[in-house]
């Protein structure tokens, strides 16, 4: 039998594609097309048959009419899609949707394309990512991770687990691209729905369950809405709806609207386990391919010095990098002639970039540009050359207006920019920056339609610079860093190696935002920004996870902080190969961000893919006990493993099963740590 195998059954109308793991069935009946997704290891969820993703063209909703067609497309990574075709709104368009599943994977990734098939143009003004009916005999909880905000809240990356409950309003969440200034919630594109008990904070282990977990596709505002509603026989069934924010996409004749994808998928567990099977998927078939085996990488970034950089100075510091272990250098904002203009600032750098990059490439050392890529300055040459091109001319990020991605010749442009500085200047690395990535432009003057025009300046704006600059120039690495974290969709982590999670804040905030993005996201898209001063403390909370990247004055250093950022460095680069693979159980969250500061204790832990080892990160911020057990999980129940705590020097052996259930007792002062080795004897 095939990895991957479609069947047919003529009669009933209906097409399966299937793994060992997943089986999704397809069916046409009476004008409608419905999917279904079977759990083969279990039966308790049932997922469907759920109906097509709604669609509207004018404002009118998509009808089918016609004949059927199907067909069966390999793909080079084994996975094998099923695309299933039909007209609507006789003969007006056509409706491709395609359902894509891997060998021994538990997902079916989900896509469509809207053709027009007239004569004149039209303008899609409603499309749906997803639409999924799950049931179960027992409660339904979703859950979900907020993205970074600088207004909403102070404690970030928070975790919220919602009871479904029959007859109550919506759930709604909102995702993508919106500006960290937003005075609301947003979240991760990411969620998940399981049934069983629902998790309390004083739970000593959480809950399991079977469920359903999925990631958006789409850097876009979007937003998911789930609701309940209970049968005859008193089963739950959940209902979850993911659709695009303010579309309005004109289609020209012959031309297509490629309508988000997603992915769904089964998992049985905890909410750790909804991020782990999504995690290992992602990393295979979701994100570009690890970088090397070093990555993720330790990293240097200029901003500790705000704008005020020069050459000497940083040369001075990439020097200081080399003796630290540094991987990477990245001058921030501030080395360009202004906002727009990508040519380096002459007072600053008079023989321009290259000095800095020769370098570092002489020290082994990558280079790596901050660039705000939807941003100019009104001075600036291309603001001069084509003030069309600005969406407005007033302050949206440093002093500097926006620009439209989603104008074909804006976007060229700047395409062509960003490859000259590549080939000019040396550059391996970019951190993409600015405020909202997807922009919201009026303008009837541009080659996109007037707004609501959220979708086309992600799908054929930014998406398409970063598409387009990354098959140009491939060794280039790009790093996510939309005003401060932002835009954590999984359109983004198929685009960019890397993410911010909170932008450059305090040690407790920084765990807040590692700790949250590490459900959804595999620990390769946690930046670590450091900008606390260099202690045991804030260099132990800044190495789990990665990059690591240090944001300070390194060049005012004294001895001591180099040694000890040495030190931390060399732990950060011994952890990295097991954290990035690793599954990732979150013990104790850091929940209260109490002056920067922090209260009480938390924990993260990750354990490798065979359960033979694991570290723990134990930390105590201000308050609380100065004792606490600490439970890790994960473990091999009946296997025994050496315990060590690095800085008190205690080591024992304990079962897995111990280790959860008694756990092990950590003191600590006020603003310390603690690093939990564990190794597998038996």
């Amino acid at each position: 039998m095939p990895e991957v195998e479609i069947q047919l059954d003529a009669e009933a109308g209906a097409w399966r594609i299937g793994n060992s793991r997943v089986e999704c069935r397809v069916q046409w009946c009476d004008g409608t097309l419905t999917w279904a997704v079977t759990d083969k290891a279990n039966h308790r969820i049932v997922i469907g048959p759920s109906g097509l993703p709604l669609a509207q063209l004018d404002g009118q909703s998509l009808l089918p009419a016609g004949k059927v067609s199907t067909a069966e497309i390999p793909y080079p990574d084994g996975s094998v899609a099923l695309s299933v075709s039909f007209d609507v709104n006789d003969g007006l368009a056509r409706l491709v949707r395609y359902y894509q599943v891997w060998p021994e994977q538990p997902f079916v990734r989900t896509w469509g394309v809207l053709e027009n098939c007239d004569g004149q143009a039209h303008h899609v003004t409603h499309a749906e990512i997803l639409r999924a009916d799950v049931s179960s005999g027992q409660p339904l909880s979703l859950f979900h991770v907020d993205q970074f905000n600088w207004v909403y809240r102070r404690d970030f990356f928070n975790q919220h687990q919602v009871p479904l409950i029959a007859g109550r309003a919506p759930v709604e969440v909102r995702m993508g691209a919106f500006p960290s200034a937003y005075a609301d919630a947003t979240s991760c594109g990411w969620f998940a729905l399981r049934d069983g008990k629902f998790d309390r904070p004083d739970d000593v282990q959480p809950n399991s369950g079977y469920g359903f977990v999925a990631g958006i596709e789409f850097n876009g505002k979007s937003r998911v809405r789930a609701w309940a509603t209970r049968d005859h026989a008193d089963a739950t069934t959940a209902h979850l709806v993911s659709a695009i924010d303010e579309l309005n996409h004109r289609l020209e004749p012959g031309d297509r609207f490629d309508v988000p994808a997603c992915f769904a998928g089964v998992f049985e567990g905890d909410w750790d386990e909804a991020g782990y099977v999504t995690q290992r998927f992602a990393e295979v078939h979701v994100h570009p391919p690890m970088p090397d085996e070093r990555y993720p990488w330790v990293q240097y970034n200029s901003w500790g010095y705000d704008q005020n950089i020069d050459e000497a100075q940083q040369l001075a510091a990439i020097e200081l990098c080399a003796r630290l272990g540094v991987e990477v250098v990245v001058l921030d904002l501030g080395w360009a002639a202004q906002i727009g203009e990508w040519r380096a600032h002459a007072g600053k750098f008079p023989r321009g970039l290259r000095p800095l990059s020769d370098r570092a490439h002489e020290l082994g050392i990558k280079f790596g540009l901050h660039i705000p890529l939807a941003q100019a300055n009104v001075a600036a040459p291309v603001a001069q050359q084509h003030p069309d091109w600005l969406i407005h001319q007033e302050n949206d990020y440093f002093g500097a207006p926006p620009l439209c991605l989603g104008h074909a010749p804006c976007r060229e442009w700047l395409i062509g920019e960003i490859v000259r500085l590549i080939d000019g200047d040396g550059v391996d690395y970019f951190v993409q920056d600015g405020e909202d990535m997807v922009k919201r432009c009026d303008k009837t003057t541009h080659t996109h339609a007037p707004n609501p025009s959220n979708c086309i300046h992600s799908t054929r704006g930014l998406d398409v610079v970063i598409e387009t600059v990354r098959n140009l120039r491939p060794h280039v690495i790009w790093e996510n860093c939309e005003d401060g974290g932002c835009m954590l969709t999984y359109k983004m982590a198929r685009l960019y190696f890397t993410t911010i999670t909170v932008d450059n804040i305090a040690t407790y905030a920084t765990r807040q935002g590692v700790y949250g993005a590490s459900y959804p996201f595999s620990p390769r898209y946690s930046v670590r920004y450091m900008q606390d001063d260099p202690t045991p403390y804030t260099l132990r909370s800044a190495i789990f996870g990665g990059p690591l990247i240090l944001m300070q004055r390194v060049t005012e250093w004294n001895e001591g902080q180099i040694a000890q950022t040495k030190q931390a460095i060399d732990q950060y680069k011994a952890l990295r190969g097991l954290v990035r693979n690793a599954k990732v159980i979150h013990l104790l969250p850091p929940r209260y961000n109490v002056e920067g500061k922090g209260w009480g204790w938390d924990a993260i832990q990750a354990v490798s893919p065979d359960q033979s080892r694991s570290v723990v990160m134990v930390y105590r911020a201000m308050g609380d006990a100065p004792r606490k057990t600490i439970r890790p999980r994960g473990l091999r129940a009946q296997s025994t493993y050496r315990v060590r705590l690095v800085d008190n020097g205690y080591s024992c052996d304990l079962s897995g099963e111990m280790l959860a259930g008694q756990g092990i007792d950590v003191d600590l002062a006020e603003l310390s740590s603690e690093m939990i080795w564990i190794d597998a004897q038996s």
